[in-house]
């Protein structure tokens, strides 16, 4: 019996907007103080640990939870539901769980409690007050909250009935501390209970209270970032390359020694320093580009520290690329991953069964595509963007259109980038109803547990047809079309007839689409985005450049005209249209006033991005406001900068594109490289369901990153006294900032090709 990781209602519109925002620039937090500190070297103001105090003032007979709710409001309470119906609220003293139906599973209506600690080693006592209107058994338990989500102490079976009774229960936390825990209790279906029959349960006067803390154990601190950040992958030998390090104005000089403590290069630490707005204090920078022999090396300053080794090679980001591309293909759906190629993460196939289209009793075959995320949906959108990652990666570097990187289609004449791009599309062309539209997505109604791929057999649902999805499929398909003309004609013209009858459903209902909302029996990733224009734009461009007639050029420039079109993310993403355009054929590139408009627009945002960049620390300008998945606005900015190396053969561009790379590699506040399985230090312990269950992350992925919001109680917990861009924790809890997409690995892909 396990509990979900999400409150899946209140989700819904959590990741909704968080989404949202890691597609959108970060707001200008910075007060008028902070200007006036940035003036001067500030001190640290987070030690990147929990909460002070929070789970170590362990005093016996101290109440860690005490909720009475005679003010009649539920405080802390949250509520799941997994098939159940039911409302929670407080009344005449007491919270009460109206109950309409119990649903199919225990945790179909549930219950329960953040907010507070458990240590290991410590004695702990329960009390409440409970009863129902009518006989019936109840299940609570208090549980990790993440991962297999399996009890620290559980009680099944309890019989309760209209007598109200107090239960009392003692326990010792046997576990490791856990600072997020959760308290549930599981009112769904269970022994003898009628599930269709309504009723209530009223709790009340819930303690727990520390008994014994002799034994207790403090939680621990996270880890302390070390002081002296590089690129932990490495450089070529002609690149720029900068290490940041913790200033001291004693300290100026530094040394870089090889795997023999050799000195191999000494070098000068910049005289200034830039204010972190990551509460990590004033950094200095050594630029070693003149240093350019091969080898595997690390920096030493002395009496401040040393960083993570590095490797300088002709050939060093070959391996790490090969896997950020072969993450998508072991995240298929609908085939089986072979052993060979897999290795752990081999599985059969999944998700084969039946589907239906919500609302309807029309069953559609949407087999294949990529599982998008650390769940198993599959979501037309962050699809298209993906693909339109992998698209502009071949055709911006030949040295990306290889067709060796061990996927099942290596050696078959074509680039594995547009094979593997090509597993999606034909997963799309599935999603397209027969009047052009395209369903949003296809998962199951709620999010699975912590199960292997396979082991999530519950009904497969697609939901509703929306105009951020259609407009996508429309764009992507388009552009598609062009791609594949050379390495297979008929599936090109499948492409462009889809995307041709995708636009025309988009055009012709215009005025009356409105954007996606899950509907109500589905709470998995809504993807929302009620401003479609961006897409319009992007369809009708791609459209233009496919078949060449003007009226969509008409139509693409009208939007563009009327609206601020932009972005590089799944709700905006006018920047692929603009690129697109720029990179045609000249006899299509009909308008210069039009080309430099959009190049005007890609270096106005660059500029405005390098005006922060340049005062940070870091060279990253999302100062102190840290989207969910600010790793990937990181990866895109590097995207853009790139295009207006492109277009203005400005090398500041290039430089701050490598410094975005530089920063997801491990020249960033905590010292991470964000990649599993690369660096010295990256992530372990990934929210990634095959990852979770093998008890081993996966390669080559890229980790959502700091997220400022703390959008998950694991977060919460931990990151609240944390600032900027130490707003992250390597926990499997924290799908807020460790969880992982296909969208965020794609733009890396992008950047990993032009470092190459």
């Amino acid at each position: 019996m396990q509990s979900k990781k999400l409150l899946a209602l209140l989700l819904a519109s959590v990741m909704a907007f968080s989404l949202f925002a890691c597609n959108t620039p970060a707001e200008d937090v910075t007060s008028e103080a902070d200007s006036q500190a940035s003036e001067d070297v500030s001190e640290e103001t987070s030690d990147n640990g929990v909460i002070e105090g929070f789970g170590n003032n362990l005093v016996d007979g101290t109440n860690i939870i005490d909720d009475h709710f005679d003010d009649n409001t539920k405080g802390e309470w949250g509520v799941y539901s997994n098939g159940g119906t039911f409302d929670l609220y407080a009344e005449n003293g007491e919270m009460v769980v109206d109950i309409k139906h119990a649903g199919g599973m225990e945790y179909a209506v549930q219950i329960f409690r953040d907010g507070y600690c458990l240590n290991m080693g410590c004695v702990y006592t329960v009390s409440f007050d409970i009863y129902s209107d009518i006989e019936r058994d109840i299940e609570w338990r208090f549980q990790i909250n993440g991962g297999d989500f399996h009890p620290y102490y559980l009680e099944t079976g309890r019989r309760i009935g209209p007598d109200k009774q107090t239960i009392t229960a003692e326990f010792t936390m046997e576990e490791a501390s856990d600072p997020a825990p959760r308290l549930c209790f599981n009112l769904g279906e269970q022994g003898d209970l009628d599930t269709t029959v309504a009723h209530k349960v009223y709790i009340d006067n819930f303690v727990l209270t520390i008994k014994d803390a002799s034994n207790a154990m403090a939680l621990e601190p996270l880890p302390t970032p070390i002081p002296v950040k590089v690129n932990q992958v490495g450089y070529k030998p002609a690149d720029e390359k900068i290490l940041i390090c913790k200033y001291d104005p004693e300290i100026t000089d530094y040394t870089i020694v090889d795997t023999n403590n050799n000195v191999v290069y000494s070098g000068k630490l910049t005289t200034d320093f830039a204010n972190s707005k990551s509460g990590d204090g004033a950094q200095v920078k050594g630029d070693f580009s003149d240093f350019t022999t091969p080898g595997t090396y690390k920096v030493i300053v002395d009496g401040v520290g040393e960083s993570y080794e590095f490797t300088i090679a002709d050939d060093i980001y070959d391996d790490l690329y090969k896997d950020v591309v072969r993450m998508l293909y072991l995240q298929r759906c609908g085939c089986a991953l072979d052993e060979s190629l897999a290795g752990d993460f081999a599985h059969a196939e999944c998700h084969m069964q039946e589907t239906t289209v919500y609302g309807t009793g029309e069953v559609i075959d949407v087999t294949g595509g990529w599982h998008d995320a650390g769940d198993y949906g599959r979501y037309v959108s962050p699809g298209a963007k993906t693909v339109m990652d992998l698209f502009i990666t071949y055709q911006d570097s030949e040295g990306a259109r290889g067709d060796d990187l061990d996927i099942p289609e290596s050696g078959n004449g074509v680039p594995d980038l547009l094979d593997e791009a090509r597993y999606e599309l034909e997963w799309m062309l599935k999603m397209q109803a027969s009047n052009g539209g395209v369903y949003h997505k296809v998962t199951c109604a709620n999010f699975p547990e912590t199960v292997e791929a396979t082991a999530e057999t519950a009904p497969l649902l697609v939901s509703p047809v929306s105009p951020t999805a259609t407009g996508d499929f429309a764009a992507v398909m388009a552009r598609a079309s062009s791609i594949y003309a050379e390495y297979d004609a008929e599936f090109a013209a499948t492409c462009k007839d889809a995307a041709v009858k995708a636009y025309k459903y988009l055009i012709d209902n215009e005025e009356t689409l409105t954007g996606f909302v899950n509907p109500e029996e589905i709470v998995t990733g809504e993807y929302p985005d009620g401003k479609f224009y961006d897409e319009i734009f992007w369809a009708a461009m791609e459209l233009y450049l496919a078949t060449g007639d003007t009226a969509y050029l008409d139509k693409a420039k009208a939007m563009y005209e009327e609206n601020n079109i932009k972005g590089l993310g799944w709700a905006d993403i006018g920047y692929y249209g603009m690129y697109s355009y720029l990179t045609a054929d000249e006899s299509l590139q009909t308008d210069a006033e039009l080309a430099q408009k959009f190049i005007d627009k890609i270096v106005a945002e660059c500029d405005e991005n390098i005006k922060t960049a340049e005062k940070d620390a870091y060279y990253i300008c999302l100062e102190r406001s840290y989207p969910w998945g600010s790793n990937m606005t990181v990866a895109n900015h590097g995207i853009l900068y790139h295009m207006a190396a492109k277009f203005t053969g400005d090398a500041k561009y290039a430089s701050y594109a490598q410094h975005q790379l530089d920063y997801l590699l491990g020249a960033n506040p905590l010292g991470y490289c964000y990649v599993t399985g690369y660096g010295s230090w990256s992530p372990e312990h990934t929210h990634h369901r095959p990852s979770q269950v093998l008890g081993q992350t996966m390669p080559g992925m890229l980790v959502g990153g700091p997220n400022t919001n703390a959008d998950d109680p694991y977060a919460k917990a931990v990151l609240s006294s944390s600032t900027g861009g130490m707003c992250y924790v390597d926990n499997d809890s924290c799908y807020s900032t460790n969880e992982i997409t296909i969208y965020w690995n794609s733009p890396l892909i992008y950047l990993l090709s032009q470092a190459k």
